[in-house]
């Protein structure tokens, strides 16, 4: 599972987010220009590198619309924002705001928990398998692999006897970091964050601590347009820059 964040520093949003695949999900990502000729503008994805399999994982596109995004399944019939190409579809807005009227559209919903946004605005959404809350970002925020708003359930819960305590204490510690980080580094620290790792708890955690640990890590700076991306566990390999130029 994975946790994400939206923080405005000198008046521009970052997004960032880990990703902690689970079993079924796939595992193994890559970050990669998307740019057939189907498609509104360019985009920058990661993804699963397998052409024939989905799996969109968070993405920018050359207008500074961002995304990233984590499940949150709260239904047996919930669809996933990952097994389908929604990133790529959410990435042909202009502007934050139209990225939210675009998923506010998809039939059905997708389920998760998601930043949107653009070098002036930011919206952090919450999608269950009935419902969807919509809210503005002002300064910063945190969502895991649970709900602030709505009130369906992460099913989890109940299969998992300690995935509403690691949920809960990622969307603290992130919180805590995110509130003290004043640079692209602040935001960096937060994703290799090791505080917890002795529970299996910490926002990185490492092969040695768990099967489905991190497995990479993506900062989009929306005023820039780039993106900042660690193909590997990000405690162990660097952040690279990658643009459209």
């Amino acid at each position: 599972m994975c946790t994400t964040f939206a923080k405005k520093i000198d008046n521009t949003w970052y997004l960032g987010k880990t990703r902690d695949p689970v079993s079924w999900m796939r595992w193994d990502d890559e970050i990669k220009l998307f740019a057939e000729a189907g498609d509104k503008f360019r985009k920058l994805l990661v993804q699963n590198p397998n052409p024939k399999e989905d799996g969109y994982y968070g993405g920018i596109n050359e207008k500074g619309v961002a995304i990233v995004a984590t499940y949150v399944k709260t239904a047996e019939e919930q669809v996933s924002y990952i097994r389908r190409p929604y990133v790529r579809l959410i990435l042909d807005a202009a502007t934050a705001e139209e990225a939210v009227e675009i998923i506010k559209k998809f039939n059905p919903l997708i389920g998760g928990n998601m930043f949107v946004a653009d070098k002036k605005k930011c919206f952090g959404i919450e999608g269950g398998s009935k419902s969807i809350y919509v809210e503005e970002i002002k300064d910063q925020a945190v969502k895991t692999n649970h709900f602030l708003h709505l009130d369906e359930v992460n099913l989890n819960f109940s299969r998992l006897p300690k995935f509403k305590d690691w949920t809960e204490a990622h969307f603290d510690r992130a919180t805590e970091l995110l509130g003290a980080a004043k640079s692209l580094e602040g935001l960096e620290n937060l994703l290799k964050d090791r505080q917890g790792s002795e529970l299996k708890q910490a926002i990185c955690t490492t092969s040695a601590e768990d099967e489905c640990y991190t497995y990479s890590a993506v900062i989009f700076d929306t005023n820039k347009v780039i993106a900042h991306y660690a193909q590997g566990n990000p405690s162990e390999v660097p952040f690279k820059e990658y643009n459209f130029k």
